[in-house]
């Protein structure tokens, strides 16, 4: 873990209308607590912090100097950030370590290649971004390294594939998936089929429409002969007659 100075000022002042205050100087609000020591209310220009964070991230020793020649070693417990504007830092909790006695830190996952399977189609999935390990503070690593180079669709890093030093321990169950590929995902339309004898139906009324049709029509045949039958006896009746 890499070691690296932070400028920090203490406070008197606490509580929320103090710490919009110290928001609004631009400035973010922490505190330092830990080894059994009183807590320290501290502030820090967030502009430097966000620097410091750019260059060094969340995993590093700090070295505090809070009075004139002490300096405290200490690491970054927890950033609050706004919910919505998540640059806006909103408070810093720093805990006090010694360098000779481990401590617990979650160290971020950082996947290095493109895997043979994502060449192919497959998707990756990446659940577990850190792994929490315990330590002396000089052996914890800034980041961990993960190849996935050569994963094809179907291949699984769990934990315990990860290769660290014997003196580090890790926390985290080792059968929990880190990295996997896996086959892509197909979508597939349903097309609404038309419920049986709809079609069926709809042709029965259409001959028995078309029979009906049929049927007047030879009716008004029908009608329209006879009257023709009934002239021509009588126009033979009127001729014998004569």
């Amino acid at each position: 873990m890499q070691q690296a100075k932070l400028d920090v000022q203490q406070r008197s002042s606490f509580g929320k209308k103090s710490a919009r205050a110290i928001r609004r100087a631009g400035d973010v609000p922490a505190v330092l607590y830990g080894r059994k020591q009183d807590s320290v209310a501290l502030q820090i220009n967030e502009r430097v912090f966000k620097q410091f964070l750019r260059t060094y991230g969340e995993n590093v020793i700090i070295n505090m100097e809070i009075t004139e020649g002490n300096i405290e070693p200490a690491i970054i417990k927890e950033i609050q950030r706004d919910t919505v504007e998540k640059r806006v830092l909103l408070h810093a909790d720093f805990i006090r370590i010694s360098l000779d006695e481990p401590v617990t830190s979650a160290v971020p996952i950082v996947l290095v290649g493109t895997p043979a399977g994502a060449q192919e189609g497959g998707v990756i999935e990446f659940p577990l971004r850190a792994l929490t390990l315990n330590c002396l503070p000089a052996l914890m690593p800034n980041e961990i390294t993960v190849d996935v180079t050569n994963l094809d669709i179907g291949d699984i890093i769990y934990v315990q594939d990860v290769e660290l030093d014997d003196e580090v321990e890790v926390l985290d169950e080792l059968q929990r998936m880190i990295v996997s590929v896996t086959q892509p995902r197909v979508h597939v339309e349903e097309v609404e089929e038309p419920e049986e004898g709809e079609e069926g139906e709809e042709g029965e009324e259409g001959e028995e429409g078309a029979a009906e049709d049929g049927d007047a029509e030879d009716g008004d045949a029908e009608e329209r002969t006879e009257p023709e039958l009934i002239s021509r006896r009588r126009r033979s009746d009127d001729e014998d007659a004569e």
